[in-house]
């Protein structure tokens, strides 16, 4: 790809010997006709090779997803482990949207198609408990979802350092969306939600009340996890003979304090692109939900 520079080379370079043998008026239309290089036109060229790079970096990364996106990187090995990273540095490096945090684009839906491993702590109970231990949450898992689902699910919130990365990002049949909601009028309703689609059985979401400070973190969302709950429409049985049940989620929010807070930093946000490093250094790769009737709708209003 032709550097900014060897672009205006092309475009101001001329062959000076051939001129001085040409006459006045085939000098005057080699002149007539020679490409002036303005501010404007070095801005242009300058957004164009930007833009160039960017969807490069895009593609690629993508690309490099492509093996591992239906278990959102739990299947990636070691050589996809650094290959996705290389990837994500790349994208990075090539520049997205400025000030993320504080742009309409990063508003909306956006299906996770990678997270990143990281190390379990076992200090933070979003996750599991102090000790560890989720006492009962195997039952309550398998009773829905089935023995080997629920199984999974259970160990994933005994054994993982966020809510939403291991609880359930292994299993190929969920979708996994997290929707962001800012820029009301006095901030109350700016929300980030993570949301597990769980087919025609119900969905799990864990919601928070989030806040941009533009002025010294305007890559940031920091948030604070404040409603949580499954929504239950079916079991292995079929479907519930009442309709829905709301059950909330095992996790009491309302009594860890801090540790019910988090932030995520955007790293590259572009028109339906987005990396983003939460605050136990996980990075997590999305993409924009589609809206043409092929993308999966939040089943609830947001």
């Amino acid at each position: 790809m032709a550097t900014l520079a060897s672009h205006l080379a092309a475009v101001t370079a001329r062959p000076s010997h051939r001129l001085v043998a040409r006459s006045a008026s085939a000098r005057h239309r080699a002149v007539t006709h020679r490409p002036v290089t303005t501010a404007s036109s070095s801005s242009s060229a300058d957004a164009a090779d930007a833009s160039t790079s960017t969807s490069a970096a895009e593609a690629l990364l993508l690309s490099r997803l492509e093996s591992v996106s239906k278990t959102r990187g739990a299947s990636a090995t070691p050589a996809d482990e650094r290959a996705i990273a290389d990837a994500v540095t790349a994208l990075e490096l090539a520049g997205g949207l400025e000030r993320p945090a504080t742009r309409e684009e990063i508003t909306g839906t956006w299906r996770l198609l990678y997270t990143s491993k990281s190390d379990f702590d076992a200090r933070n109970p979003l996750g599991s408990r102090v000790d560890g231990t989720a006492p009962g949450i195997e039952g309550f898992f398998t009773s829905i979802f089935g023995d080997d689902d629920g199984r999974k699910m259970a160990e994933g919130v005994r054994g993982s350092s966020s809510p939403i990365q291991r609880t359930v990002t292994s299993l190929e049949a969920f979708t996994i969306q997290q929707a962001i909601r800012l820029g009301s009028r006095t901030g109350k309703d700016d929300r980030v939600d993570q949301v597990v689609q769980f087919g025609e059985n119900g969905h799990l979401r864990l919601s928070a009340a989030a806040s941009v400070d533009a002025a010294s973190s305007p890559s940031r969302i920091d948030f604070t996890f404040d409603l949580a709950y499954f929504e239950i429409k079916a079991t292995p049985l079929g479907p519930l003979p009442f309709g829905p049940v709301r059950l909330p989620y095992p996790v009491p929010f309302r009594i860890l304090g801090d540790e019910a807070k988090g932030w995520l930093d955007t790293t590259y946000l572009g028109e339906n692109v987005r990396i983003s490093k939460g605050n136990k250094g996980t990075t997590f790769v999305l993409v924009r939900e589609a809206t043409d009737g092929t993308g999966v709708p939040l089943p609830y209003e947001f």
